[in-house]
């Protein structure tokens, strides 16, 4: 095994650290060459995921940042064009691409739907980007609008519209690109997740494809061109990403998005290495990237490439965007217009943190996020976040409810400890999500609770905070058998065990009664809705009951 010799020697202190550590790992996973063929070629990729709309990264403090740059934060836009201009510099070639979810996620979305994602986006300079789930969220209408004032290239091979509409926006829709770089040409196919109509609310009209055949499909039409790089551009999660590169043939780089994804060499807290290789069907390599959420990482990765297309060596670690990794990269200064744009989106949002609605006491959290990383904690644990929020909905939403189910994948960002203004609720529960209550019965109820941890592990939207209830689950069981105990609060105060036979009456919100996030149990059920939206009921329950405390409350156990 050699150094990749086609490198130049950058002034890239941290990739370079990066690297050597990689090596001394020899962990087989950063740098790899056969015997086969030489390396005749080299790609840089440049890439993004999960955006949710941090056009501003965050705080010194992890909070969400309403401004171009905050003080001692990191990530956002600026910080991200100025490590893309920076690479660029030294790689003027190199590839970049944004593999969705630009979308929701922050006050900038509540406030400015998509309009700021549609100015900023062609700023950054991508070559290409893919549909999240998340695109959807507002009807497919409001992404055509966003993809008809796009520069940049819209991929979604399997994003089909039935019947066929009149808009402008779909010439602009491909199944693939081809990129030439340095005399090779590369072929870029765009992967929309088929659980969009899930884990969204697309609306009547259009259908995501299983991907697989078209994806097979764009391949060979590739070939016909003279293709052999191919990446696929997708928003399918890291665990179908996988699955996709051991199943098929003839893609050489996956760039995913959808599941949050740390991949890294050097971080303890990331789920596998940059990048993951798997083996293909045909035996080649398949390199795997991804790189969190919120705009706080870029993704570089550096393949080297035969004549005939097969990845022979590579390394990459994603750069993380504060003072240190834009010193590393020895990054310009950030762009002033790309600033003033977003401190003109800003403005509105400022005054909407200006007011204060109530208090949350927390154990050393005062000034801070209830959870990090906006409010990922919600989807694997019981988290503070969604026990204020399920308690909303239960004591405000509608009265004599008994108990309340809320998706973690509905809260966006974590509650504060400490003052709480209208924008940290709106940044909280930025759907317009509508409380809605039924009377169900304890079987379904478990069975709710039972597809809630199907997916344990996974990051999945469907994972359910509760109140006046809790639940205990084994992830070592078989799916569908994972819960081991269910309790309710009775009028007394007791705890006592859930009644399969019993019905009891519950709320949560319209999107999960409808069937979202897989809830298939609900749709048969008749539900009421309520008269507020949900982030109106959080709103109400602060303002009635501050100061709140949190604390964990053994809602959720997850048995060893």
């Amino acid at each position: 095994m050699r150094l990749f010799s086609r490198f130049k020697n950058e002034s890239l202190s941290l990739f370079l650290a990066t690297s050597l550590l990689v090596l001394a790992s020899a962990c087989g996973h950063g740098l790899v060459e056969t015997d086969e063929q030489p390396v005749d070629f080299t790609l840089t990729l440049l890439h993004t995921n999960d955006v949710h709309s941090s056009f501003g990264g965050t705080t010194a403090t992890g909070q969400t940042c309403y401004a171009a740059l905050c003080e001692g934060g990191s990530g956002g836009y600026v910080r991200l064009d100025q490590a893309a201009r920076a690479i660029r510099r030294d790689r003027p070639e190199a590839i970049f691409l944004e593999a969705g979810d630009v979308f929701q996620g922050t006050l900038f979305w509540t406030t400015h739907k998509e309009k700021m994602p549609a100015r900023l986006l062609d700023e950054m300079g991508y070559q290409a980007v893919v549909p999240g789930n998340h695109e959807f969220d507002d009807g497919w209408r409001v992404w055509l609008k966003y993809v008809e004032s796009l520069k940049t290239p819209v991929l979604a091979a399997n994003v089909a519209f039935d019947p066929p509409i009149n808009s402008p926006a779909l010439a602009k829709i491909k199944p693939y690109l081809i990129l030439e770089r340095g005399g090779r040409k590369i072929g870029v196919i765009g992967l929309a997740t088929p659980e969009t109509p899930e884990t969204s609310n697309p609306g009547p009209g259009v259908e995501f494809l299983d991907f697989k055949p078209l994806l097979t499909e764009a391949i060979e039409r590739l070939s016909a061109e003279g293709v052999n790089i191919i990446i696929a551009l997708t928003h399918l999660g890291l665990e179908n990403d996988r699955r996709l590169a051991r199943e098929t043939s003839g893609v050489d780089v996956i760039v995913g998005g959808h599941s949050h994804s740390l991949l890294s060499n050097v971080d303890p807290k990331a789920e596998g290495p940059y990048p993951v290789v798997e083996k293909a069907a045909d035996g080649s390599p398949t390199l795997i990237v991804t790189a969190s959420t919120a705009s706080v990482l870029l993704g570089r990765l550096e393949v080297g490439f035969d004549q005939n297309g097969k990845a022979r060596e590579w390394r990459g670690e994603p750069i993380r965007l504060d003072q240190a990794g834009l010193d590393g990269l020895k990054a310009p200064s950030p762009n002033a217009a790309l600033a003033r744009q977003i401190e003109s989106f800003a403005a509105p949002v400022k005054r909407l943190m200006n007011k204060t609605i109530g208090s949350i006491v927390a154990k050393g959290r005062n000034g801070l996020p209830l959870e990090e990383s906006g409010a990922r904690a919600c989807r694997n644990v019981e988290c503070l976040t969604g026990n204020i929020t399920a308690d909303a909905l239960r004591q405000i939403a509608f009265e004599g409810i008994q108990i309340s189910l809320v998706n973690g994948g509905a809260l966006r960002n974590s509650l504060p400890g400490g003052q709480v203004t209208p924008g940290d609720v709106l940044g909280t529960l930025p759907f317009q999500n509508t409380p809605v209550k039924t009377e169900m019965s304890g079987a379904v109820l478990w069975a709710a609770l039972e597809h809630g941890v199907e997916k344990y592990g996974e990051n999945v939207g469907g994972f359910l905070q509760v109140s006046g209830l809790r639940y205990a689950f084994n992830p070592k069981l078989e799916p569908g058998r994972r819960v081991t105990k269910v309790e309710y609060a009775a009028e007394n105060g007791a705890w006592r065990e859930l009644d399969k036979k019993a019905v009891y009456k519950v709320v949560t919100f319209d999107f999960l009664a409808r069937g979202g996030d897989g809830f298939a149990m609900f749709q048969p059920l008749a539900w009421e809705e309520g008269e507020n939206l949900a982030n109106d009921a959080l709103r109400l329950h602060l303002e009635r009951n501050s100061p709140i405390q949190a604390e964990f409350q053994g809602r959720i156990t997850i048995e060893p």
